[in-house]
């Protein structure tokens, strides 16, 4: 297989498909189908939504406690589509959302989400059976208003293109997507349990090197998988990643990722949520100049710093504004945490750090491909230390 380049910026345009034949070949291959079809004009309609539907709602303000402006009347705000049912992924109403997370009660909150916030449910399974636990991704409207909220239905539509791609549905490090709603509010529903993320897990002291190495690894591949397909993450951070109690991951926090990119071009031309310190400078130099370009570079550089995360038990959140890099190269030439470990700076160690450095340089140019970063992590789990192997 011919090794695919990473995206650079500033080298000459390549264009490949159109956006349109891209679209048709997220969801389900050629539409050949008449539910295909249904399902791709279905979320075109979504991403073509007037917002204003959505932030105008009643409960959006009665949840708002600075608002000093009056809803419109509900029976004005009317929903401007219909919801369907996509293939295996169910449209949930707004009364059915309500019911799943007990009016998104606080007690079901887990925590802050990109664009809004996560809640606990339950579905009735009927028939005597337990109700089944998810996790609900809600978009919030709330007072004073963000800038962003305009784009929600990009965010959102796309978000669902990705999700219902049979290839990323079908993979193992993918959060399994049951339904949406489109009804009164925007909200995803997952066949998950959250128990922890890798950001909860990276100060303790019983996340020893072989799950830290763990976590490494399945990222990078899962990387590697989405790039393969022409889709950046943007977004992903240690607090996004979702760890079982084997230390396997699942996504499903990539609200901005982006799924029509060329091989040349950058794949996003927007604002990308998450912590500072993961960006990347060309992402920083790109704002500056009010171009907003995230390139598939970017994606390996926030991965170089979730690795120097994972190697030094510190998180770049918690950095801010410390450049985290800088610190990073400080923290180890000290061999600061690494008693955390039981363990001296080895040869296997310093090769991690090495791999790490080199996915963060400043020049994109000279990052590595993810199937570079594959290959080398797994080239290096044939090194031995003292007590176990460097990824276990």
């Amino acid at each position: 297989m011919e090794h695919q380049k990473p995206v650079i910026p500033g080298q000459p345009a390549k264009r490949g498909k159109t956006s349109n034949e891209q679209i048709k070949s997220m969801v389900a291959g050629d539409f050949e189908s008449e539910e295909q079809k249904k399902i791709r004009n279905f979320i075109e309609q979504l991403r073509n939504l007037d917002v204003s539907f959505y932030a105008f709602r009643r409960d959006n303000f009665l949840k708002s406690p600075y608002s000093l402006v009056l809803p419109l009347p509900d029976q004005i705000v009317r929903n401007p589509v219909e919801g369907i049912d996509l293939g295996k992924v169910k449209h949930f109403s707004h009364d059915k959302m309500i019911q799943i997370t007990s009016d998104f009660s606080e007690n079901n909150y887990i925590r802050k989400s990109t664009f809004g916030r996560l809640f606990r449910g339950k579905i009735d399974e009927g028939s005597g059976m337990p109700p089944r636990e998810v996790i609900v991704k809600r978009w919030d409207f709330l007072i004073p208003f963000n800038p962003t909220y305009g784009n929600y239905p990009v965010y959102y539509a796309r978000q669902l293109e990705i999700l219902l791609n049979p290839h990323v549905a079908s993979h193992p490090r993918m959060a399994k997507l049951i339904g949406y709603c489109c009804d009164k509010m925007f909200a995803l529903v997952f066949d998950v349990n959250l128990n922890l993320t890798v950001k909860d897990l990276i100060p303790r002291d019983n996340f020893t090197w072989s799950p830290r190495m763990k976590v490494a690894r399945q990222v990078a591949e899962t990387l590697r998988f989405f790039h393969g397909k022409q889709i950046a993450l943007c977004n992903f951070t240690a607090p996004s990643i979702s760890v079982d109690e084997d230390y396997n991951i699942q996504l499903f926090e990539f609200d901005r990722a982006a799924n029509l990119a060329s091989d040349n071009f950058p794949v996003l031309k927007t604002i990308v949520g998450g912590a500072y310190n993961y960006y990347s400078p060309e992402y920083l130099t790109s704002v500056l100049e009010f171009r907003r370009e995230w390139f598939f570079t970017s994606d390996v550089y926030a991965f170089g710093l979730l690795l120097l995360e994972l190697t030094l038990a510190k998180c770049a959140v918690e950095e801010r504004p410390v450049n985290f890099v800088e610190w990073a190269k400080i923290a180890f030439a000290k061999n600061e945490r690494y008693d955390r470990f039981k363990m001296t700076i080895a040869v296997p160690q310093l090769l991690i750090f090495d791999l790490a450095m080199k996915c963060v340089q400043e020049d994109p140019k000279m990052r590595p491909h993810m199937d570079e970063i594959v290959m080398e992590l797994d080239k290096l789990s044939q090194f031995k230390t003292e007590n176990r192997g460097l990824l276990g």
